[in-house]
């Protein structure tokens, strides 16, 4: 399950406005805030009672705090690699690096006594690798991305894409950062142009930002400015909930399809479809009830979507006459009644195909979220939600 955070920067909001985000955050399923320790003046006893307060509220409304930390905040509260108490009095859960030292350091810092998580910096790999070479506790580890305020400058879905897989295999989970689109939100500096990971993200709808992290892979996702308005935090948590169904099981499953087949609790890519105007009810019931969607082995011509035969095996699919020569990248298929014993396939077009009267249109994935198709790989669950 995804987990949900949002971003807190006390030296610009008011204990009155901080409680109230937390309020507005832990009714919509927020468990995560992160903040930036070092972008705040003061003596060692002033930041501790400072971010000592911003933990203490979190805390009371069942949130994690993750704390940013650079070399130079280090020295100034007086850490080493072997004692991060300082941390501990703090109340942070989980420490982030905002670059690792590079030395032996960072293994003391990630096997350290008082306990704490550690966020590593995703985009530095082969210094992670060096970590877990060295001894590195990998259950304390966290992969996460820096967010990008100053436009044009954020990370590339491949790059972010490519550093997931390896946290995966590792057994790490990985955090990114995702942008509220309300004016005049706010970071640690200066700049008010949103604080995402990936640059494709700044101008996306949030909703549509979880689910493109989802497709790359990312574990949990932190609203990096604030504040985000209470409809984005609700549209986040709204599409979290598409985002993971139950997909029942049935007597006819016979066991070997039992263990190819999604039945349960599943984790799905939900896609934005355009109906066709006379798509009809069984249709409408294939594309947006039945949610055992799932990646095919190749997607170079189609994203092809076998299990509804199984399910609509014995219900009738009509031929819908079409006057489409072709159909094109974007449109959405259901294989009818002249497919035999297809008959109930979804397919998703990725490369011009003619139309052989097997298959009905009936709809298209929203244009804005075409570019989502190209996550869709094989063995990976998907869905259909309307506008």
């Amino acid at each position: 399950m995804i987990q949900l955070g949002v971003s807190l920067y006390p030296e610009q909001e008011t204990a009155q406005q901080i409680e109230d985000y937390l309020t507005l955050a832990e009714k919509y399923g927020f468990t995560r805030v992160f903040t930036s320790l070092f972008s705040v003046e003061g003596s060692k006893e002033e930041i501790i009672s400072y971010f000592r307060g911003l933990c203490d509220a979190a805390h009371r409304h069942g949130m994690l705090v993750y704390g940013d930390c650079n070399a130079r905040f280090f020295m100034q509260m007086g850490c080493s690699a072997d004692n991060l108490s300082v941390f501990k009095e703090i109340g942070l859960d989980v420490l982030r690096l905002d670059l690792m030292f590079n030395d032996e350091r960072d293994v003391a810092i990630v096997n350290n006594k008082e306990g704490l998580s550690v966020q590593l910096n995703a985009s530095l790999i082969p210094t992670v690798k060096k970590i877990i070479e060295q001894g590195g506790d990998k259950s304390r580890i966290i992969g996460s991305y820096n967010f990008y305020p100053l436009r044009n400058t954020g990370a590339d879905s491949e790059d972010v894409l490519k550093a997931n897989r390896f946290f995966k295999e590792e057994g790490i989970k990985t955090q990114v950062f995702i942008s509220s689109t309300t004016p005049g939100t706010h970071g640690p500096w200066p700049v008010s142009d949103g604080l995402p990971t990936i640059e494709d993200d700044r101008d996306l709808p949030i909703g549509l930002q979880v689910r493109h992290n989802l497709a790359l892979g990312s574990d949990e996702m932190i609203i990096g400015n604030a504040f985000a308005s209470e409809a984005e935090l609700k549209e986040v948590a709204d599409t979290v909930k598409q985002c993971f169904v139950y997909a029942e099981d049935r007597p006819f499953y016979f066991p070997g399809i039992r263990t190819q087949i999604p039945i349960g609790d599943i984790e799905r890519i939900p896609l934005t479809i355009e109906l066709a105007d006379d798509v009809t009810d069984t249709e409408k019931e294939l594309l947006l009830v039945f949610n055992k969607h799932n990646v095919s082995e190749y997607t170079r011509i189609i994203i092809r979507s076998r299990w509804g035969r199984m399910d609509y095996r014995f219900t009738p699919i009509e031929p819908r006459k079409s006057d489409r020569e072709f159909f094109e990248p974007g449109d959405v298929l259901v294989l009818n009644d002249l497919a035999t014993r297809y008959k109930g396939e979804v397919h998703i077009v990725m490369r011009r195909i003619r139309n052989n009267g097997t298959l009905n249109y009936v709809g298209r994935i929203a244009e804005e979220e075409m570019f989502m198709l190209d996550y869709l790989k094989y063995g990976m669950n998907f869905g259909f939600i309307t506008r």
